[in-house]
């Protein structure tokens, strides 16, 4: 989940979500399995025209909006990724039906940041929240972080070097001017 690249850490959503959109999709496909069960041993019982025409149709597009879904929370599941630069936090959400939407996060413009891990089966799968609240009272919320206590941990040592640069920078800058 976690993996370092030049200097920054690139995270992406826990497992457990997609385990999560699997058993959603072996639900679906259990109830168009039963579905067709039903229509094809009890079908003098139900009338050839119920079968036909309404369980049969309703059995294929289980089966299609099944694998649908399934498709297109796996690729919302891979092109997710949170990114944090030295100075920066980036939010790569990419999926097939919304537009690309990538968030740049100051870490200068962080006021608060809250790890959340909740529950007996989130402790012990070690999955969590994460929420930073910016300077315009804005709450970001992602949900599914991996280790939440150790990437907030990593998130405030890097608001900590950026405050520390800045106030270095300003410091410099009021010694120069002074002069």
């Amino acid at each position: 989940m976690y993996r370092e690249q030049d200097g920054n850490i690139i995270v992406r959503k826990h497992w457990g979500l997609l385990f999560l959109y699997l058993i959603k999709f072996i639900f679906i496909l259990l109830f168009a399995v039963v579905l067709s069960f039903i229509g094809v041993f009890y079908k003098e019982a139900l009338g050839d025209e119920l079968v036909l025409y309404v369980i049969l149709p309703l059995v294929l597009v289980l089966v299609n909006y099944s694998f649908l879904k399934l498709i297109l929370a796996l690729i919302e599941f891979y092109n997710y990724l949170f990114i944090i630069s030295w100075d920066q936090i980036f939010v790569i959400n990419a999926s097939l039906i919304m537009r690309n939407d990538i968030e740049i996060i100051d870490a200068f413009k962080i006021i608060k940041l809250d790890a959340y891990s909740r529950w007996f089966i989130s402790n012990v799968l070690s999955y969590g929240r994460i929420t930073i609240e910016l300077q315009t009272k804005e709450e970001r919320i992602f949900r599914f972080m991996p280790h939440p206590y150790k990437l907030l941990k990593h998130l405030q040592e890097q608001r900590e070097q950026v405050l520390e640069n800045r106030k270095k920078k300003y410091i410099v800058d009021d010694v120069i001017v002074a002069k």
